[in-house]
């Protein structure tokens, strides 16, 4: 069998306002429009088995552009089934990507990182057919102006392929950027020495208490019954958080608030300036799976005691901000010696051995329902704190990423018996008593139910709108049963504090709704210009509580980031336009009761652990804020209440938005 097998690049054919050029015998040059483009082939010039023959997807990438590129492997099927792997990869430099081809199985959401390769994520159907492969494309995303890029080398290996890469300082001893300038640039070290320990002085000396509001945050001038700890509250025209001493609240919250995160090392040593050894000055800034140049821009200012005066200043800074809540996946150090409130996220989430689809286990199994119970036993020793305003379950079901997916065809397609599946024959069984009941309204010839246990009649049957009613009927049985059995367990172990749900990336169907009654409050993460309100209405009508918010960011391109996350603008100005936008907009909103933005710290320029590398914090990496963007923050944050209770109408001020650069 072949080793390698070569893409020809004369197969290739331009999509949308894209211009191509074969360069050599293996490359193609692009050049894509604005609005993004490619090229596609049709796969099947080359042989099917190829596709199954084969176990990687390779090509070296390499790119002069302002940012990071987002490159598109996109594969189709027979049945109209695709699915699209997004590749982020750094300009300046070449990247060789490799996409292991099982991932067309659709179970991984986020894919391995190879070497000098960003961050990696599978978007589109449940799964594609390998043995079926009929179109396979490569483009990229809408960016500001045109893209040039060189792909050389496209190619199927047996076996993942070396990788060797010339060396380039990328970024600086502080973590910046090194080959660009900038508004805000931190000259050396001097400056930021300098600048962290003036602020961190003064901040010793400043009073952040506002007259308006309580001991835990909430707004004075509106009370309600205290119980001791956080509930929520139906007004008659509005949902609020209530805080425990009867104070109204409307949560602005930060997540993350933690000192800065680390870069992956491993696979970026090529674009890294000389660092010091674990062992050395700066030992506490290997963390994280890597190194990371914030916690060493602390220790430069403040030696040993860098862990208590990062959390002096943060803690002064979020309440100068406005901030009245500390948000997501925040350090419990920095909770212990705050006075805000805060959210905890709960940790590992029951699964089962073997799950149906991504992370969606076997909720039939008797084993979810005793890791559900033991799960639930960690709010135990928080049952009493009056700080805490709740728990969320869980963040972003990766089973829940892709629109309308039905659990019950992604569990008949396996060979695994699973409980789930048992149980749904059982439940055909009480439905139509007979076989022959079975296929009269199926259009079937079954033998037998257990006939449903060998995927093979599955893959052979199209079904019919009867079968399909009872595979959306059980698909909600098993979507409710998931919810219910971990929330009830929470319910028992901790009654005092609020289950803020599981922080939903979006609600692709109303099937993802099931169950969620016992949430005391259904969160979402929003990654738009501003919150729908039209959803946000419907879904609290249905399930009668109020929403909030886990994450929103924007990003902008003058700083020294080259990714500008899910949401972006131009300037800092317009990050604290955007900011201030979403906020006051989302005040407005009867059924919110929170906000939450995604993150403190920029991400590290040569990505973070999983490759993500975005300018959406309030601070860079050298803790400098981005002030336009904070400015804008405090006076939303002033505003607030009065938008709340309609004495002052929400900004329409909208910023214009650019391109994303997320992956």
């Amino acid at each position: 069998m072949m080793e390698v097998f070569e893409l020809p690049s004369g197969a290739f054919l331009c999509s949308g306002d894209t211009r191509m050029e074969v360069v050599g015998a293996d490359g193609l040059r692009l050049e894509t429009a604005p609005q993004g483009g490619g090229v596609h082939m049709d796969a099947r010039t080359s042989p099917v088995s190829v596709w199954t023959e084969f176990d990687y997807l390779t090509a070296d990438v390499y790119h002069e552009s302002h940012d990071v590129l987002v490159v598109l492997f996109t594969f189709a099927d027979e049945a109209n089934r695709s699915i699209t792997v997004h590749y982020g990869v750094l300009p300046r430099v070449t990247t060789r990507i490799c996409l292991p081809l099982t991932a067309l199985n659709g179970e991984k959401l986020f894919l391995e990182r190879f070497p000098g390769v960003m961050q990696s994520v599978l978007r589109g159907d449940a799964y594609v057919d390998r043995n079926r492969i009929t179109r396979f494309t490569v483009s990229t995303i809408a960016s500001v102006t045109s893209r040039r890029l060189v792909i050389s080398g496209l190619s199927l290996r047996q076996s993942v392929p070396q990788f060797q890469y010339e060396s380039k300082a990328y970024v600086d001893a502080l973590g910046q950027l090194a080959w660009k300038d900038w508004i805000g640039k931190t000259s050396g070290s001097e400056e930021l020495i300098r600048s962290l320990r003036d602020e961190w002085r003064l901040s010793r000396e400043e009073d952040t208490a506002h007259p308006d509001r309580g001991r835990y945050g909430g707004w004075k001038r509106l009370r309600f019954e205290s119980t001791g700890f956080f509930r929520t509250e139906h007004d008659g025209q509005r949902w609020w958080f209530v805080d425990p001493e009867g104070y109204a609240l409307f949560s602005t919250g930060l997540d993350c608030v933690n000192p800065p995160e680390a870069m992956r090392v491993s696979g970026m040593e090529h674009l890294l300036p000389e660092h010091p050894d674990e062992d050395e000055e700066f030992r506490d800034a290997w963390v994280q799976r890597g190194y990371s140049f914030g916690i060493a821009n602390l220790i430069r200012a403040f030696g040993d005691e860098w862990r208590d005066k990062w959390a002096q200043l943060t803690e002064h800074r979020m309440k100068s901000w406005g901030m009245n809540t500390i948000g997501n996946w925040s350090g419990h150090e920095f909770i212990r010696q705050s006075d805000l409130p805060y959210v905890y996220p709960m940790e590992g989430f029951p699964t089962t051995e073997q799950t149906i689809f991504r992370d969606f286990p076997d909720v039939f199994s008797p084993d979810y329902e005793k890791k559900a119970e033991a799960f639930a036993e960690q709010l135990l020793a928080m049952r009493d704190d009056r700080r805490l305003i709740g728990y969320f379950m869980r963040n972003e079901p990766h089973w829940a990423f892709v629109d309308g997916l039905n659990l019950t065809e992604q569990m008949l397609r396996s060979p695994v018996r699973f409980a789930s599946k048992v149980r749904f024959v059982e439940w055909l069984i009480e439905k139509y008593k007979t076989v022959d009941g079975l296929n009269a309204a199926w259009g079937t010839t079954f033998a037998r139910f257990e006939d449903l246990y060998d995927e093979r009649v599955f893959t052979v049957w199209s079904g019919n709108s009867a079968s399909q009613d009872d595979f959306n009927a059980f698909n909600r049985l098993m979507i409710r049963r998931y919810v219910e059995v971990p929330a009830a367990f929470c319910k028992q172990a901790d009654p005092n504090h609020l289950n803020l749900g599981m922080r939903y990336a979006w609600v692709g169907s109303d099937d993802v709704l099931e169950g969620c009654e016992a949430f005391d409050v259904f969160s979402i993460n929003c990654y738009q210009i501003k919150p729908d309100r039209e959803m946000i209405r419907r879904i609290s009508q249905r399930l009668n509580q109020p929403l909030m918010i886990g994450e929103f960011h924007f990003g902008a391109a003058d700083a020294g980031m080259l990714a500008y996350g899910i949401r972006a603008v131009s300037s800092q100005s317009d990050r604290g336009m955007a900011y201030r936008y979403f906020v006051e907009q989302a005040a407005s909103i009867p059924e919110l009761i929170g906000v939450h933005y995604f993150q403190l710290n920029d991400q590290p320029v040569l990505g973070r652990f999983d490759g993500e590398n975005y300018q959406i914090g309030i601070v860079d990496v050298c803790q400098q804020p981005y002030r336009p963007f904070v400015q804008a923050m405090k006076l939303a944050h002033e505003r607030i209440y009065d938008i709340r209770v309609g004495k002052m109408a929400p900004t329409a001020d909208r910023p214009n938005e650019i391109p994303k650069t997320g992956f």
